[in-house]
């Protein structure tokens, strides 16, 4: 099991440097397939769950209650376009989970993702995280009907060539969700927006 969990963790490393992800794209006055890059190099390379990863505990439910979002978590990973993929069941309403990271409540940064607007700019599932505050809770609900609590540390804001990757996906300090979003504004000629919105959360 700690051989397994360690191999994880290597690989998931070296995806980190590698990482030229990271965020799907929004939704504004684009389309579910256009593209939003956290700037630096296409990966060329990432590691597949392993079938006991995907088997295991998964997070099914999504709630934070000061912006009143209860919604569907699907599991997502890396697209060939080296960004990380957004939910496709229910693409504006679903957050997606980074499959191959750690789970919610796992030692590491989990990571989920979500849209911010949909095409033409109404609102989508993450569209109020940006009124998120520290001390804010934020509930995950587990395929084995356990709920795990987070507590929002820090909510920031980059440039996509600015983000700091390693922090938001690789710190394994503690246990620890960031939640991601676009936000700022929309830039029509890239299909994408100014800033990325990071939502960072420590395990209560």
């Amino acid at each position: 099991m700690f051989r397994q969990q360690a191999l994880r963790q290597m690989k998931f490393l070296i995806l980190i440097l590698a990482l030229g992800c990271c965020l799907s794209g929004c939704g504004s006055q684009g389309n579910p397939t256009s593209s939003v890059h956290l700037d630096g190099p296409t990966i060329t390379a990432r590691a597949a769950p392993t079938a006991t990863h995907v088997a295991q505990v998964s997070p099914q439910r999504l709630l934070i209650p000061a912006i009143s979002v209860n919604a569907p978590v699907e599991q997502v990973n890396i697209l060939s376009t080296g960004d990380l993929g957004t939910p496709t069941g229910s693409p504006w309403t679903d957050t997606g989970w980074y499959a191959n990271g750690p789970r919610p409540g796992e030692q590491g940064s989990a990571v989920i993702d979500g849209h911010l607007d949909r095409p033409g700019g109404s609102p989508a599932v993450f569209w109020y995280l940006r009124n998120v505050r520290v001390g804010n809770e934020v509930d995950v609900f587990n395929s084995d009907g356990t709920t795990l609590r987070f507590r929002v540390t820090d909510v920031e804001s980059y440039p996509p060539q600015d983000a700091p990757i390693q922090q938001i996906f690789g710190n394994n300090g503690g246990k620890y969700l960031n939640l991601i979003t676009c936000a700022g504004d929309w830039i029509p000629s890239q299909h994408q927006t100014t800033l990325r919105l990071v939502v960072y959360t420590t395990l209560i």
